[in-house]
């Protein structure tokens, strides 16, 4: 199941629930608040009653869902989709309702205009969601950014069929070929567009767009004289940790030498495409791990609330200055985002920093020293036991983190990452992670950082991040690691 297929599952579960929930709470109030046709039942019946329908709905959902794009069912094949659906949900919920003796059996009315109401409802909220998905989802922060590299002679044809999948956002156009069609017969500008998409590079920068450009994934429709051209920028881009989907006729010589084997093939805008990945976690696990997100973001925050209240105290007595520390950082695949953090430092830290390099222990980008004079007293506490960590739980709830992913790096580090290291970028960013319980101020070697980051991406599973949370409540508890 792509990205798409996963966003569409996602949006039809949430709109047939809704609808669902709507036929009933309406059945409810037109013939029990106002027309007094329904029985009072007792609480734990009508809990029984909604365990039933939502039990139904979910295994009913699960097994009939149609994979079929919702833009290419017409208004009857969505009609006979919706009451399907709902016929098999209701059948298996009366059944349900058999079995554990209901007292709701007998009110005729609760099951018969709560079908007809859900069907209805079901009917114009997918009609409404067909309409409404693909400008809005298209904009939402869920879509893929994409890039695409193609010749002129077939950009627009090209261009306009991939524009036309909802699921993607088309950041930008390099153009491949003879450069004199673009501005100045030199470099693209965005004074160029194809389909109202920048033409933002050609064949003399294109790689330093997508080096320095947020991309999820990467279009190359070229011609068979470009293999060796096509191989390189395959390599690089999966090593960047970027989807690259590559016309059919001339991956014969890639299929062999792709050192990440996750290769599938797929029709986009009328054009066979091969897709190569170096990492492929299957979205239905993405989007559970997105749920376990969500809830541990909200109890983290409230538990958090306190303690930060607690430490604003003396942290705030010993250097009088802001609460919270804001920074910049580069997220999945080069999205930045404002990373939150009790200020462990004094307020000039920044400024600090350039004085301080000469001391630096790491090997490669990162920055960490002994006995830091930066830090305050209150912020080697807060340090020591991770205290400092608890805002984050904010950017996990805005979709900026995860609970556990890879580390963020700052803004100055990404700029001088070589194309392997962006790899550690193509999944969200985490609280915590391997490199963390791994013993993290023991480790003073970037690219030990960078193999800890693409071992987790490369192994990921529910299972590894059920291992590292565990393993990161002890590593807090016993402090290994910390500074």
């Amino acid at each position: 199941m792509n990205k798409r297929a996963t966003a569409q599952f996602w949006l039809e579960f949430t709109t047939d629930i809704s609808c669902l929930a709507l036929g009933n709470i309406f059945t409810y109030i037109l013939f029990h608040v106002i027309f007094n046709k329904i029985q009072d039942y007792p609480f734990t019946e009508w809990v029984e009653y909604i365990v039933n329908i939502a039990l139904s709905f979910i295994v009913v959902f699960v097994i009939f869902h149609s994979n079929i794009d919702i833009h290419k069912r017409n208004r009857l094949k969505e009609f006979s989709s919706v009451l399907k659906n709902v016929s098999l949900t209701y059948a298996m919920f009366i059944t349900l309702m058999i079995l554990t003796k209901n007292e709701l059996l007998d009110s005729r009315y609760t099951f018969i205009f709560s079908y007809i109401f859900t069907v209805i409802f079901s009917s114009f909220g997918r009609y409404h969601l067909k309409r409404k998905i693909t400008g809005s989802f298209t904009k939402s922060a869920a879509a893929s950014i994409a890039g695409v590299i193609v010749t002129e002679d077939q950009a627009e044809e090209f261009v306009k069929g991939i524009n036309e999948d909802w699921s993607l956002r088309i950041s930008g156009i390099a153009l491949l070929g003879d450069p004199s069609p673009l501005s100045g017969g030199g470099l693209a500008t965005k004074a160029k567009a194809i389909c109202d998409i920048p033409v933002v590079a050609d064949e003399t920068n294109y790689m330093d767009w997508i080096r320095s450009s947020p991309l999820d994934e990467v279009f190359v429709n070229l011609p068979y004289n470009n293999n060796d051209e096509i191989a390189e920028i395959v390599e690089e881009l999966e090593n960047m940790g970027i989807t690259v989907h590559v016309n059919l006729p001339i991956i014969y010589k890639m299929v062999n030498e792709s050192k990440f084997n996750n290769l599938n093939c797929k029709m986009f805008s009328g054009y066979p495409m091969a897709t190569f990945t170096a990492a492929a976690p299957d979205p239905r696990w993405m989007a559970v791990k997105r749920v376990f997100d969500i809830f541990f973001g909200i109890v983290g925050c409230i538990l958090s609330a306190p303690i930060i209240l607690i430490t604003a105290i003396p942290l705030l007595a010993e250097s009088p200055g802001p609460l919270f520390f804001k920074q910049q950082r580069v997220g999945k695949n080069g999205r930045l985002f404002n990373i939150y953090k009790l200020r462990s430092m004094y307020v000039d830290a920044q400024e600090r920093k350039a004085a301080l390099m000469a001391q630096n222990k790491m090997n490669g980008l990162m920055f960490k020293m002994d006995e830091d004079p930066r830090i305050t007293k209150v912020g080697k506490f807060i340090r020591k036991y991770s205290i400092d960590e608890l805002p984050q739980f904010i950017n996990v709830l805005k979709g900026d983190m995860s609970l556990i992913g890879t580390r963020p790096p700052t803004v100055d580090e990404f700029e001088h990452y070589e194309s392997r290291h962006k790899r550690r970028l193509s999944m969200r960013p985490g609280i915590t992670g391997m490199w963390q319980v791994s013993g993290r101020s023991d480790i003073n070697d970037f690219e030990k950082v960078v193999e800890l980051d693409c071992q987790y991406i490369d192994n990921w599973s529910p299972m590894l991040d059920l291992k590292i949370f565990f393993k990161t409540i002890y590593v807090v508890l016993t402090h290994k690691g910390a500074e």
